[in-house]
């Protein structure tokens, strides 16, 4: 080992022994804390960070300008920060660049003598010229004093979620401000889609029988009224078939003639007094049961004939032509070709799809408001948007339901996209006629989680807070909002789910902004 080398132990041995002997280190500096404000105009959107201020201390303000047309980075121009005294006189104006990049200007300079100013940032850029006045501040005499200052803020929200303007303007994002609002007044209940009374029919088999069709009708399939749907042969017995009722007819007629030539030969033999009077009498009594014959068995074919025809369709030869009663849609086919049915048996059912009944439970407390609705909409699950429905025929029994304690409400609504469906359930929106004014919010800024909505709320430029809200009505694009948020802040409405995926990040990267 070299003289050298002793003296370098030497001497870092000497160092960690005045470190240790000391019982303390010297404390690394403190980081001086950092400011920032968010401002809207009606055109543009700030969002600056920057130290506490002293004077005669250079002060770089780092800003973020966005433009609310389209959430996008202001490219050009120059940003200036001015403080005007409270007493009056001259601003003094701090003046910067061109933007680094796309939206990040660069404000540096030492602010005026310490005192309470009124000021601003100003941005000058062709075809786009904006003011945001901040309000009040205080520049400090010397830093510490303006670093003391500082710390006494508020710390911010630890669940805030970070979402930074770099990500703000690269993906799918907007704002609107919340905006209190006159909205029609409505009630959300629960609702069911029913078919209307008459709207269903099951098609049966009118007598005992085979089903018989080139092909039979499948579920789905639309049909209009009279549409054919199969035949049924009937059994052939002895008092159906009509061969045997045609000839039991022709017997009785062949009676009847046979009747009346022994009437007209005994009513000749009594004039001649060849006969008893009493042989005239039984010839009559004769013919009269025989007429009453033939009309019995043509009752009985005429009535077979006919009863093919009401059965679901006219005659054909001898099998009942089965039809459909009304126009709609085959929502259950229970027929098999060349299966024999009892007379009853349901064959086809079809529903009328194209008009429906909707049935709204309606609370005891709110029947009155709903005797004169003024629109409806259906919210449905997994559907985005309520969808509005035309309607009419409201009424009701005026008796609460026993289990629900609700008033079922009833309409016919319109169906001819075919976008309802039969025995689906939703929440029905009953707008009553009324109106109110509260804070309301686009409906696109209102999302969903197990049934409860909550919306994001920019708490600052890249801060943002998840608020559970209780709607209270809905009016076209508007959703009326009874709490969680008021009007002057902002929800965001384009790019929630980007917003969403970022609550995982713990702050803001430790690099923080590049200037």
């Amino acid at each position: 080992m070299t003289i050298r080398s002793d003296i370098l132990i030497a001497a870092l041995l000497s160092a960690v022994c005045v470190t240790g002997c000391s019982g303390r280190a010297d404390p690394p500096p403190s980081e001086s804390p950092m400011l920032n404000v968010t401002h809207w105009t009606d055109r543009t959107e700030l969002y600056m960070e920057y130290p506490p201020l002293a004077a005669g201390h250079t002060a770089l303000f780092a800003v973020h300008l966005t433009t609310l047309g389209d959430f996008k980075p202001v490219t050009a121009g120059q940003a200036r920060v001015e403080f005007t005294p409270e007493t009056g006189g001259q601003p003094t104006s701090l003046v910067g660049p061109q933007p680094s990049r796309p939206g990040a200007f660069r404000v540096e300079g030492a602010p005026p003598a310490a005192g309470r100013y009124r000021w601003a940032l100003v941005l000058d850029a062709r075809g786009l010229s904006d003011r945001h006045d901040l309000g009040d501040i205080t520049v400090f005499a010397d830093e510490p004093t303006a670093v003391a200052e500082a710390s006494k803020q508020p710390p911010e929200d630890a669940a805030a979620i970070a979402y930074l303007k770099e990500q703000q303007w690269t993906n799918e994002f907007a704002t609107a401000g919340v905006q209190e609002a006159e909205l029609r007044t409505s009630i959300r209940v629960p609702a069911v889609l029913d078919p209307l009374p008459g709207g269903e029919a099951v098609v049966a088999a009118p007598a005992p029988g085979r089903l018989m069709a080139e092909e039979l009708p499948s579920i789905g399939d639309q049909v209009g009224a009279g549409a054919v749907l199969a035949r049924l042969e009937p059994r052939l017995t002895a008092s159906t078939d009509r061969a045997t009722l045609i000839a039991e007819a022709a017997e009785a007629q062949a009676a009847l003639e046979a009747a009346r030539v022994e009437q007209t030969r005994a009513e000749r033999l009594l004039a001649d007094r060849a006969v008893p009077a009493r042989r005239v009498e039984e010839a009559k009594r004769a013919m009269t049961v025989a007429e009453a014959r033939v009309k019995a068995a043509e009752a009985r074919l005429a009535q077979r004939d006919e009863t093919l025809r009401t059965g679901g369709g006219a005659a054909s030869g001898n099998a009942f032509v089965l039809r459909a009663p009304i126009a709609g849609r085959i929502t259950d086919v229970m027929a098999t070709l060349g299966a024999a049915y009892d007379e009853g048996a349901p064959l086809f059912k079809i529903a009328r799809t194209d008009v429906l009944e909707l049935k709204a439970f309606v609370p005891a407390s709110e029947t009155a408001a709903v005797r004169g609705l003024t629109a409806v909409s259906l919210e449905i699950p997994g559907r985005a948007e309520p969808l509005a429905l035309r309607f009419r025929h409201v009424h009701d029994p005026g008796v609460l339901d026993p289990v629900t304690k609700a008033l079922p409400v009833q309409m016919e609504v319109a169906n001819s996209d075919g976008q309802l469906l039969i025995g689906q359930v939703g929440t029905a929106i009953l707008h009553t006629g009324g109106r109110q004014r509260l804070p309301a919010v686009p409906k696109a800024a209102v999302l969903m989680e197990a049934g409860r909505p909550y919306v994001f709320v920019q708490i600052g430029g890249e801060r943002f807070a998840r608020r559970f809200v209780e709607i209270t009505t809905r009016d076209a694009d508007l959703v009326g909002i009874k709490s969680g948020v008021k009007p002057g802040e902002r929800v965001v409405t384009r790019g929630a789910y980007d917003v969403q995926l970022a609550s995982a990040a713990k702050g803001l990267p430790a690099e923080g902004h590049v200037h």
